[in-house]
């Protein structure tokens, strides 16, 4: 491939991660507006229940619960974002899903 081909494709590609941070940029500011909208009881009742469940699977086998929850987590967030972009449940406003 050429030189000046090169350039112009690192040129392009340096344009699409440039546009990617922006976009994740707003993603991380909108996600923080939305959880400074919350109830701090909220967050502190989901804290409480959150440290509830992690002490129940630190119980017994404490370690290989909580892996084992961990992956299946992992897991299962993958697949709910899968699943809203195949949807495009998860593009926000003027974002073309395809």
């Amino acid at each position: 491939m050429p030189r000046k081909q090169l350039i112009k494709r690192i040129r392009q590609l340096d344009g699409e991660l440039s546009l990617e941070q922006s976009l994740l940029k707003l993603s991380g500011r909108e996600r923080v507006a939305s959880l400074r909208g919350l109830s701090p009881w909220l967050l502190i009742g989901a804290g409480v229940l959150g440290g509830a469940l992690l002490g129940t699977l630190m119980g017994s086998n404490g370690r290989s619960k909580l892996a084992s929850a961990g992956v299946t987590g992992m897991q299962m967030w993958r697949l709910k974002n899968l699943l809203s972009l195949a949807g495009g449940v998860g593009a926000g406003p003027g974002v073309d899903p395809a």
